[in-house]
């Protein structure tokens, strides 16, 4: 049984307690930065591959390459986790939105998802939204450990999906 939510307002380290789990390897966390382009690019293609199968994604690594040249001009916060000098994981932001988190496949279930929404929830901005599929439900299973709670549905038309918006106060 998961331990329940921490209070609203509850101090990070309470949040820490509950929600870190202790990395299996000895990750590092750093600022992201433009420099990181190719990295996040793998990283993205590598997890797209597994979790977005229910709508077929195929995109190619340098389709994503090109989206995020584009995209991480957009972010005003973002880290990485590296696994020695590799980038193994990263979140970005828009102020209190979560835009993109993603984790190597060859890294997950290690706690990496939980240390990096930590980052970000430790920021104090709120409320917190994101954007995620309805059928990527392990995001989703990370996104309500926090306290997440769906905001909104809608079909996601490029995609073909259906998508939610999730929100934390």
């Amino acid at each position: 049984m998961a331990p329940p939510p921490p209070a609203r307002g509850a101090p990070a380290a309470d949040r820490r307690r509950q929600h870190s789990r202790s990395p299996r390897a000895p990750y590092s966390l750093r600022p992201l930065r433009p420099d990181d382009l190719e990295n996040i690019s793998r990283v993205h293609w590598r997890a797209c591959r597994i979790a977005y199968r229910f709508m077929g994604w195929s995109y190619s690594l340098d389709e994503v390459r090109r989206w995020y040249a584009d995209k991480m001009k957009e972010w005003d916060w973002g880290q990485v986790a590296c696994a020695g000098e590799a980038v193994v994981a990263f979140i970005a932001a828009t102020g209190p939105h979560l835009d993109q988190l993603f984790v190597d496949p060859d890294h997950q279930r290690a706690g990496l998802g939980s240390l990096l929404l930590i980052a970000m929830l430790e920021r104090r901005l709120r409320p917190v939204t994101l954007c995620v599929f309805e059928d990527n439900r392990p995001a989703r299973a990370l996104y309500e450990k926090f306290g997440f709670r769906q905001a909104d549905e809608w079909w996601d038309a490029q995609e073909n999906a259906p998508a939610l918006s999730y929100r934390l106060d």
